[in-house]
């Protein structure tokens, strides 16, 4: 899709045909899970359909087609500071076979790391300039190196690596991307009161080199909010066997509940103030601070229906004991409490204490422990 719209082989009106579901090429047949009569381009990334993006692909050179996934940093170290990093597998046009732009264009024929597909994303987050990654964003010394407790010795600078797409681009990208949270194959993965823009990838599994049966990958990467980043979330989920093996079931949902738990910790680096400009396109008057669907962890300026409680600029803590920590965090979400979280299990108690009354958006920290195991029957 990159590729598409900077060299302008797609309109936002083109369509294509969606055969049927079933489109025989020559060495291969694809297939969709979800056939449509046609597609336009936001279509197919929207419902993930192979058929729509194999034809849109085809509009690419092979030499254009490997030249952007190359400036996307597939197929070559990131360089992050990790021994052994591997480099991923990116074969130029020059070996590639008849069938080998569609499977690309469908993510096979080559193999990628999950910082690869971080580090390509973040391109999109960062208005289409590719950043070398990192995974230490700054070292604190204390009083033993003579320093004051938590003195910065070390920050990480962001470091350019090249310009992949305009900055047109990386925007119409992440619209594209955010119709499949909204309307898509993500929806397991969107929040109530924050646009996510994200893809789901499901494909078969490389084992000794060949494509095993019945054996899948799902894998969903997404950007938090949509709209200016401030995370890149990928999640990679080997041969799910709990129900479904699509990333949309499997990989979505994970997601989801990595995003709650970041918007609910203290130590992940989020700008907050900058997030509760983040309104998205279904919020109205009447939008609940959170439904079953999500939650926010903290005040934000817009209209809802409060929890009895959560009046004034001072709230009382609800009693969340003997609940499972998922419900516990959403009561006192929806009190319009921040969550710090102790232990694991089922809620033991709160500081402050139930009852007693603290400012909206605070702080509560929330002590758990593990369930006792039940004694069998005799």
């Amino acid at each position: 899709a990159a590729g598409l719209l900077t060299l302008r082989r797609v309109s936002p009106t083109d369509r294509v045909s969606g055969e049927g579901g079933k489109w025989r090429l020559p060495g291969r047949t694809i297939t969709d899970e979800d056939p449509q009569p046609s597609f336009t381009l936001a279509d197919a990334i929207r419902v993930s359909s192979n058929i729509g993006i194999v034809k849109f692909a085809a509009r690419l050179e092979p030499d254009e087609q490997y030249a952007i996934l190359r400036d996307f940093g597939f197929g070559t170290p990131t360089g992050i500071e990790f021994p052994a990093e591997a480099a991923g597998r990116l074969r130029p046009p020059s070996v590639w076979q008849r069938p080998s732009a569609a499977s690309l264009a469908m993510g096979y024929e080559l193999s990628v790391t999950p910082i690869q597909v971080a580090m390509a994303y973040g391109a999109l987050a960062n208005d289409g300039v590719l950043l070398e990654p990192t995974l230490i964003r700054e070292v604190r010394g204390g009083s033993v190196e003579g320093g004051a407790p938590g003195t910065v010795r070390y920050r990480h600078r962001p470091e350019p690596v090249r310009r992949v797409v305009s900055r047109d681009v990386a925007a119409a990208l992440r619209e594209l991307l955010r119709g499949v949270v909204e309307r898509g194959t993500g929806t397991e993965a969107a929040l109530t009161n924050f646009p996510v823009a994200a893809k789901t990838g499901t494909a078969r599994r490389v084992v000794n080199g060949r494509y095993a049966a019945g054996e899948y990958t799902a894998s969903f990467a997404a950007l938090f909010p949509a709209e200016r980043p401030q995370l890149v979330l990928v999640v990679k989920i080997d041969n799910p066997h709990k129900g479904s093996y699509f990333a949309a079931q499997t990989a979505a949902p994970v997601t989801r509940s990595m995003l709650e738990q970041a918007l609910a910790a203290r130590n992940v680096a989020l700008d907050r103030a900058r997030l509760s400009t983040a309104v998205p396109r279904a919020v109205g008057g009447t939008t609940p601070l959170e439904d079953d669907g999500g939650v926010v962890p903290y005040l934000v300026p817009w209209p809802y229906h409060p929890d009895s409680a959560a009046v004034g600029s001072r709230r009382a803590v609800p009693d969340v004991t003997g609940l499972g920590i998922r419900e516990a965090v959403r009561a006192l979400h929806r009190r319009g409490f921040r969550v710090a979280l102790r232990g694991w299990g089922a809620a033991e108690h709160t500081w402050p204490a139930a009852g007693d009354s603290a400012n909206s958006g605070s702080v509560v920290t929330l002590f758990a422990q593990p369930t006792p195991p039940r004694r069998p029957r005799r």
